[in-house]
């Protein structure tokens, strides 16, 4: 095989390198968001009872503003029987007191209520707090090796980037621009492997005298019907 022909076949798997690390590296919000997703998923019931807990909390927190207005209210009142002038004023005052202690036993009856559902609601929530903050800290790690990893690869990117470069340069203008060209028209496939009279891309059959243009190696040879480069592997055609 010519060294020119050697060459092709090294630029194409730096190439596909080249594009499988710009995949990665594009990837990476998407996979950093697969994971938070999964992460939510699997402690929803957990995420659930802390959001239930916090409404509990703040609807005892309006019931005991409430209740602390309804006892507000109740002093009032009684503070307006004791300053009672008349009859009118009197039953006025007893009438209000009523309402208001009746008000002050409905709002302490809920506040109860509450309270021992927000009990229930921390139990729960502390039993599985020490599960959710492993499964936390397991999704951490695996965002950090994400970025790691990626991190990694766009210094693999580069490196493979400037190797391209260089493998360019030391290809004939006629080689070069037939890889460009067909490597555009076939998604980053300039180049396949001629095989068993075929070529392994498209599976045209190909023609004996061309196929063993192809085994020397010595020229370029493109595939009749798709275009690409065909090449030989002399250790194919030993196995």
């Amino acid at each position: 095989m010519s060294p020119e022909l050697s060459q092709l076949i090294a630029l194409q798997e730096t190439d596909l390198e080249i594009k499988r690390l710009r995949e990665e590296i594009t990837s990476l919000p998407l996979r950093q968001e697969q994971l938070e997703r999964q992460f939510a998923d699997s402690v929803k019931e957990h995420l659930d009872l802390q959001r239930e807990l916090e409404q509990a909390h703040a609807d005892r927190r309006r019931l005991e503003a409430d209740l602390a207005a309804e006892q507000q209210k109740h002093q009032k009142f009684k503070d307006d029987l004791m300053k009672a002038r008349n009859e009118k004023e009197y039953t006025t005052a007893v009438r209000e007191i009523d309402v208001a202690k009746k008000a002050i036993s409905s709002f302490e009856t809920e506040v109860l209520k509450l309270m021992e559902r927000t009990e229930q609601l921390e139990a729960q929530v502390n039993q599985r707090a020490p599960e959710i903050e492993a499964r936390r800290r397991e999704v951490d790690g695996q965002l950090a090796e994400c970025t790691s990893g990626v991190a990694t690869s766009q210094q693999r990117l580069q490196s493979l980037t400037a190797e391209r470069g260089r493998m360019l340069e030391t290809l004939g203008p006629v080689a070069r621009a037939t890889y460009e060209r067909v490597s555009r028209m076939r998604s980053g496939l300039a180049l396949a492997e001629a095989r068993d009279y075929s070529c392994t891309a498209c599976r045209m059959r190909i023609r004996p005298q061309v196929f063993n243009d192809i085994r020397r190696g010595d020229t370029i040879v493109t595939c009749e019907n798709c275009g690409r480069i065909l090449y030989f592997r002399t250790e194919a055609a030993l196995t």
